[in-house]
């Protein structure tokens, strides 16, 4: 590119990649680079920024890229069968849980320590011994036992980090064992969701907006972005509909639906 600040679809990770220098970056009103930080995350291995959305969802973040003079290339990689995306969504998820079982052991292990602390410091307290008011030895007594408190106050919440990092390993090993791929009333509404966007996509190769409008002509442009659309729509069908058929081997599309799903393989 001529230019160094410009964005390409990935066609691999159907999402943004947006080039920029770092002096150009730095050069933006606040409030653009908060849309970046918001929109988007830094990838080191690319030395690019990486949309967290997918393609289609960016439409504010093109629109914004392009107000502030960056230029659309030509896009890159290879589009990944959707079972093969799965695949990889399972990996990281996969690696994701294992980070954050580790930082969960690691807060858990300071949280012990922490209450271990506060435990033995408060020991040599005799029950029930109050602060005497007017001693000598009152104001490191109050210190002691705020000390106590503040030590005990760390523990629960390197307590809270750690169930926050159990949270996320549990999310993380039912993306990574594909739970969701098993629950018929997820796959059936991706389903319903594929059918109805691939009927969409035909009414558009049409020219119709609305399932009552007109025909009318429409760009190649226009014909190869919804037919590549459709592409990725059928094969993401076929992939629903063969996890159903693994927990229900009789099951067919609707009759109604068996025009909009008939590319499906057998």
């Amino acid at each position: 590119m001529e230019t160094d600040n410009y964005f390409v679809i990935n066609k691999e990770t159907e999402k943004l990649n947006i080039y920029t220098t770092k002096q150009f970056y730095k050069s933006l009103e606040s409030d653009k680079q908060k849309v970046f930080k918001k929109y988007c995350l830094w990838s080191s291995r690319q030395e690019c920024w990486v949309s967290k959305a997918k393609v289609a969802n960016c439409v504010y973040l093109k629109a914004m890229l392009l107000e502030i003079g960056f230029v659309q290339g030509d896009a890159i990689g290879e589009r990944l069968p959707f079972e093969e995306q799965v695949r990889i969504e399972k990996q990281k998820a996969s690696m994701r849980a294992e980070r954050a079982e580790i930082r969960a052991q690691k807060a858990k292990k300071r949280s012990d320590s922490l209450y271990n602390t506060a435990s033995d410091m408060a020991s040599v307290i005799p029950m029930g011994q109050p602060i005497l008011i007017g001693h000598h030895s009152e104001k490191r007594d109050r210190n002691y036992r705020e000390r106590i408190h503040n030590t005990m106050g760390k523990s629960i919440r390197e307590q809270q980090k750690a169930d926050y990092y159990k949270e996320k390993v549990e999310i993380a090993e039912r993306t990574a064992k594909g739970t969701k791929y098993k629950n018929p009333r997820y796959l059936t509404n991706r389903i319903k969701e594929c059918l109805a966007a691939i009927r969409r996509l035909e009414r558009y190769l049409k020219g119709k907006i609305y399932m009552h409008s007109p025909e009318r002509p429409i760009s190649e442009k226009e014909r190869t972005l919804y037919t590549e659309h459709i592409v990725r729509v059928q094969d993401k069908l076929e992939f629903f509909v063969q996890c159903m058929k693994k927990i229900n081997p009789d099951y067919e599309l609707p009759k109604s639906s068996q025009k909009a799903g008939s590319k499906i393989r057998k």
